[in-house]
């Protein structure tokens, strides 16, 4: 083999090795990027469950699934969902309702025109079953809940989601009850229409 021929050989392996590593630190480079998406992706859908659904919004307090010794005026132990307004400002829930509909097709209760509830008020929706809806008791829902769960949205009149709460199987007496950090728990102090208890 001449001079010229291995120089040549020489270059063309210098070439295919750089070609190699370029291709090698590109493929890590994006594999890093990858990981950097995904890290991001995962901080920001951290963040999103810790913080409210939406500022401004109504939130579900406590609900209560099988009640026999909490009395509720007029309609004695009867489930119940409460709502809190943890703002500084007054809501006005006309056209607000809740619904179990994953899509919010359908309200299963909706608030009468011209609700409001203050800051830092409580409203205490009644879950009479046979009791329907009307002028004269218009925070009856018309239906119970059920004690082995029930998945409750709270939703705006533009069927935005303004809440949502899981709430598991309960014992009877047992309230499923929003926390000081905004989590929930069960607790077996109810208190319908007041600040939340845990002992």
């Amino acid at each position: 083999m001449d001079n010229n021929s291995e120089v040549l050989s020489e270059e063309l392996s210098l070439e295919h090795e750089f070609q190699k590593e370029r291709i090698g630190f590109t493929r890590g480079r994006a594999l890093l990027l990858v990981a950097a998406v995904i890290v991001l992706a995962a901080a920001l859908l951290v963040i999103a469950l810790l913080l409210p659904k939406a500022s401004g919004q109504p939130v579900f307090s406590e609900v209560m699934t099988s009640n026999h010794g909490t009395k509720l005026d007029p309609y004695g132990a009867v489930d119940w969902i409460e709502i809190y307004n943890l703002n500084d400002k007054a809501i006005d829930l006309s056209g607000y309702g809740f619904t179990n509909d994953v899509k919010h097709h359908a309200f299963r209760y909706r608030f009468p025109d011209g609700t409001t509830l203050g800051p830092g008020e409580y409203l205490v929706l009644y879950c009479t079953g046979g009791t329907e809806q009307s002028d004269n008791d218009p925070f009856c829902t018309g239906f119970n809940l059920s004690a082995s769960g029930e998945v409750l949205f709270l939703v705006t009149p533009k069927k935005v989601e303004a809440d949502e709460v899981t709430v598991p199987p309960l014992e009877t007496d047992t309230a499923y009850a929003r926390t000081d950090t905004g989590g929930f728990a069960v607790t077996e102090f109810p208190t319908p229409g007041e600040a939340n208890r845990f002992e």
